[in-house]
């Protein structure tokens, strides 16, 4: 995009509107459009009414479901130089309240139902002096009304805090500031070759570090529909209702609109974009989807400490991988302009750049010496593209959603029955890939699978629960007495391949 560069978040929208101010910048769940200079002005009341209520610095919690009131909070909160803190919605109301006790706002905002079902939050949260669910008179007219906040705002100033998955069981609160979110955007725009006069369809949860890409198409000066949930039907109906052009997808969710447009016989003429992350496409999927789809597939490398995606495999890469050089799917392609990538002695992927979180909340370092150690190991081939070797260990991606395994091991633990856990990922061609549970009972016992699970659904959220529970009567340890998860990994994927039925 030309233009001046932009370091302020809530300029992404400013600049838009003030090139094309009557292009859409949202589509609500209704249909609704709503243009870039209104949008515009409803961000600067959303900072109005917080910067009159909060002192700079601030934390403003959202739990909410992908929507308007959201995109509007992704700008207005920074606009006024306080924090917006992003709480994901699919978490159990005991770890929202944890996270929030963590992060200390003093306003929390968001749906209803989500609101209403935390128990005692001004108790359990001290600082918070506004709870405020969108539906609330009070909000809404905050939204339209509120004079609009026109102070000075900091690049270099915290603008967003969000949480990690927590590889070691414990989530930390990363915090990203102006500067950092802003490289990320601009990154992706040009790795991505993000194209402009189109329209977005957002899927992924907006709690997470995807959502930036809400900015990357306001960035692009293009159309966003962020929608609550992803269904192929809902999803197939907006496109066509909406002549969709581009959109994100998880592997599983190309899986499923594939089932459906298969079964229906639907086509999507205007969808020529889709990108995906968190891990490689299997080149049967991909296959499948380019006889299917006439578009070209995007692919991105990133975490939450980098803000959004820091390497990119494009749709020429994609086109070779699926016509017989597959080696190049498990790629995450070339690191765009404004980041460094390397590898150190041990094989650990590192990153630097401006788009990099230095801080974890509340005040320790994110980086060494400027380097983010990324805890995953890979590797640069030949063409310079990054290969990821593995993940962090202990982090399962399930379905597009990060978990950590101590966490549900954890929570395991706990069952009168179980004496010892190991949780693993499994390979899964729905998923990804699918949580795994070893377990060790205790002598006398006899526990059930659906007991261990519902023992998990009761505490954590509903996607982390084990969809495989091996029983065996011993651990594998190392020699210093620690769970061999190599081992446990390669027990569980044994067991996976050779149960019967789908874990799906």
């Amino acid at each position: 995009m030309s233009g001046a560069r932009i370091d302020l978040v809530h300029e992404l929208v400013s600049a838009a509107a003030a090139a094309v101010p009557d292009r859409p910048a949202i589509v609500t769940a209704d249909g609704a459009a709503i243009t870039f200079a209104e949008f515009d002005r409803q961000v600067g009341s959303v900072a109005g009414w917080v910067a009159e209520r909060t002192r700079r610095g601030d934390r403003v919690a959202v739990i909410a479901d992908n929507g308007a009131s959201y995109a509007r909070l992704y700008y207005g909160v920074p606009r006024c130089g306080r924090v917006l803190t992003l709480i994901n919605q699919r978490l159990s109301p005991g770890e929202q309240i944890a996270q929030l006790t963590t992060a200390a706002p003093t306003v929390l905002v968001g749906d209803a139902r989500y609101l209403h079902a935390l128990p005692d939050v001004g108790r359990a949260v001290p600082p918070l002096r506004h709870v405020l669910a969108f539906d609330d008179p009070q909000w809404q007219r905050a939204e339209r009304d509120s004079p609009p906040y026109t102070g000075p705002v900091d690049p270099d100033g915290p603008a967003w805090l969000l949480f990690t998955s927590g590889s070691t069981g414990t989530p930390k609160g990363v915090l990203h500031t102006h500067r950092s979110l802003t490289t990320a955007v601009r990154g992706t725009v040009a790795g991505r070759s993000v194209r402009p006069g189109g329209v977005y369809l957002l899927p992924f949860p907006m709690c997470h570090v995807a959502g930036y890409n809400l900015m990357v198409q306001h960035h692009a000066r293009n159309t966003v529909l962020p929608v609550a949930a992803f269904r192929p039907d809902a999803f197939v109906a907006a496109v066509l209702a909406h002549g969709v052009t581009s959109c994100s997808l998880a592997p599983t969710m190309l899986h499923a609109l594939l089932d459906h447009l298969e079964d229906t016989g639907t086509e999507l003429p205007t969808l020529r974009d889709v990108a995906y992350g968190s891990a490689a496409i299997p080149a049967d999927l991909l296959r499948r989807a380019l006889a299917r789809l006439d578009v070209e597939f995007h692919q991105g490398y990133g975490m939450t400490e980098t803000g959004g995606n820091v390497t990119f495999l494009g749709p020429a890469e994609h086109g070779a991988g699926a016509d017989g050089d597959p080696a190049l799917l498990r790629t995450a392609g070339r690191p765009h302009g404004e980041v460094e990538v390397r590898i150190d002695g041990t094989g650990e992927i590192l990153i630097r750049g401006e788009q990099v979180a230095t801080a974890y909340w509340p005040d320790r370092a994110a980086t060494t010496d400027g380097w983010l150690h990324t805890g995953d190991v890979g590797r640069i081939d030949d063409a310079g593209r990054l290969v990821v070797i593995d993940r962090r260990k202990d982090v399962i991606i399930s379905g597009g959603e990060n978990v950590s395994s101590r966490e549900v091991e954890d929570v395991l633990s706990t069952h009168p029955d179980v004496d010892q856990v190991a949780v693993v990922g499994v390979p899964d061609e729905y998923w990804g890939e699918a949580i795994c549970a070893v377990v060790v009972a205790r002598a006398g016992s006899n526990p059930l699978e659906e007991d261990l699970v519902q023992h998990v659904r009761a505490h954590l959220a509903a996607f982390k629960r084990p969809r495989l529970v091996v029983f065996i009567d011993a651990l594998p340890l190392t020699s210093n007495g620690k769970v061999a998860k190599e081992s446990v990994r390669r027990l569980a994927a044994a067991h996976a391949s050779s149960a019967t039925g789908n874990t799906s």
